[in-house]
């Protein structure tokens, strides 16, 4: 972490940005969604990133709930069809609301080939250039499909970014997902860093099925994984869960409380 000094010396340490992806809590904001808001809120979190549902509220008055409580609106997720139509409306909302950052979340089958993942990144790149206007930054998001061998070879997620401008296409990287597809999250984050504004962190069992767990309780190596994205320069760290095995809101407070208690909060 960066750690400036005051007047007198003094080392202050910069805490992270720790936010939740709403996707872990979809079924309870579907239930009550100012509550739900709040609730992340009362447990620690300081931003949250949408993946569609905002509860019914126009921008503005999203807005002034999360602003109520405490919570920036970090940003959110489109789907690939979005890009070529609907995408301005989108943007419109994201920017109104004081977002700053704006991604795809996940590709097709249609497109998990060498050809597919050059029109997909044309069209990132497209999208891209379009955010811009609106003062957002733009993104893709990883699963593990990113990391199936091409016929050249490549993963589709290095196609992706070693055909795309740096500067216009960013990474959101999923921790969890990287390590479920074979590689070692902290290669990828030194890999990409300088185009990492944002982290996804889930946390993976130790048992054969490799599925989901809160952070801390699971077997990635953490404490590496934040060296590494600070010193790539992330933004946002952003807890997600799937599936969440404790219940949504609690396994929303168990990653938190587990970082609180490990100081990987900052």
């Amino acid at each position: 972490m960066n750690m400036p000094c005051t007047e007198s010396g003094t080392i202050q340490r910069t805490m992270r940005k720790i936010g939740l992806q709403l996707y872990t809590v979809r079924e309870t904001l579907k239930r009550d969604f100012a509550s739900t808001l709040r609730a992340i809120a009362d447990i620690g979190y300081r931003g949250v990133e949408f993946a569609g549902e905002m509860g019914g509220y126009g921008p503005r008055e999203l807005r002034r709930l999360l602003d109520d409580l405490g919570l920036h609106p970090i940003g959110g997720h489109v789907g690939i069809n979005d890009l070529e139509r609907g995408l301005e409306r989108v943007l419109e909302y994201y920017a109104a609301l004081g977002a700053r950052y704006v991604g795809v979340a996940w590709l097709p089958p249609a497109y998990r080939n060498a050809e597919g993942w050059l029109r997909a990144g044309k069209l990132m790149e497209a999208a891209a250039q379009t955010a811009r206007r609106y003062s957002l930054t733009f993104h893709y998001h990883n699963h593990d499909f990113e990391f199936a061998r091409l016929q050249n070879g490549q993963y589709g997620l290095d196609q992706l970014f070693n055909n795309t401008d740096p500067e216009l296409v960013k990474a959101e990287l999923d921790v969890y997902w990287v390590k479920k597809g074979g590689e070692d999250p902290v290669t990828y984050i030194r890999k990409l860093a300088g185009r990492i504004p944002l982290i996804h962190l889930k946390d993976m069992t130790a048992d054969a099925a490799q599925t989901f767990a809160c952070v801390g309780d699971g077997i990635l190596d953490f404490p590496a994984i934040f060296a590494a994205a600070d010193a790539s320069g992330v933004d946002w760290y952003i807890v997600e869960q799937d599936v969440c095995p404790r219940g949504e809101l609690e396994s929303a407070r168990r990653s938190y409380e587990n970082m609180a208690a490990r100081s990987w909060l900052g």
